[in-house]
């Protein structure tokens, strides 16, 4: 069944709420999240704009895996592309992140 964009805001902000304490040091506002339906990725991030867009498509995503999407464009706050220092970032804050991301694309 599909759930309409304010039900997958709603859930995915629940876990946002989980996620920003670890980054309120370094983000002074809380990024706003927006849901729509995107063909090719789970998540972006627009650093001057302050907002995170989640695809849609993730809310029947195991929640561990969802957390992993959410985390992932926090830490492009702080470190924006996808050098080591962004996977050092992923893997303090979930040390199991690699097993998340598979996740996404066990069908």
């Amino acid at each position: 069944e599909k759930r309409s964009d304010d039900e997958c805001l709603k859930f995915f902000t629940e876990i946002s709420e989980r996620i920003y304490p670890a980054f309120s040091s370094v983000l002074k506002d809380r990024p706003v999240l927006k849901v729509r339906l995107m063909k090719t990725r789970w998540g972006v991030c627009h650093i001057q704009k302050n907002t995170i867009t989640l695809n849609k498509a993730l809310i029947d995503k195991p929640v561990e895996a969802i957390e992993y999407v959410i985390l992932h464009e926090y830490v492009h706050f702080i470190h924006p592309n996808h050098q080591e220092p962004f996977h050092q970032t992923m893997k303090v804050l979930m040390p199991d992140y690699k097993k998340r991301k598979k996740l996404l694309s066990d069908e």
